[in-house]
């Protein structure tokens, strides 16, 4: 059958958790003394920017982002100290997608093409 992974318990010890690292990340910014626990990994942020690709359909949005041999996206990624990944539709070669048949596919290749950034901290963000 497998492994179940919805189960009430496991929804219930998701939202205990995701709780406690609320309250930590609170502790840590009233008192910066506070010494988390060894366990404690900060949660990272998420913004979803949408690239307006239907807009102007002529325009490399990637090739900008990216840049020549990735050296912008690495430069912003520095700069920021954020990860800055491109998601959705035309974001993956055609080629790429079929090479690889053992890997699930990703949820997001289905949604509009996207700059997904992540962060440990809103400033970062």
């Amino acid at each position: 059958m497998g492994i179940r992974i919805n189960t009430r318990e496991y929804r219930a010890r998701e939202k205990l958790t995701k709780e406690r690292h609320e309250l930590i990340s609170e502790m840590i910014k009233k008192n910066p003394h506070f010494k988390p626990p060894p366990d404690y990994k900060p949660p990272k942020l998420q913004k979803k920017l949408y690239i307006p690709s239907k807009e102007y359909p002529g325009y490399n949005f990637i090739g900008l982002i990216i840049g020549p041999r990735g050296n912008t996206q690495k430069r912003m990624e520095k700069e920021t100290g954020a990860k800055i990944v491109i998601r959705g539709k035309g974001s993956v070669k055609e080629g790429r997608t079929h090479q690889k048949r053992d890997v699930k596919p990703d949820p997001s290749e289905n949604e509009d093409l996207h700059v997904l950034v992540e962060a440990d901290t809103e400033e970062a963000l």
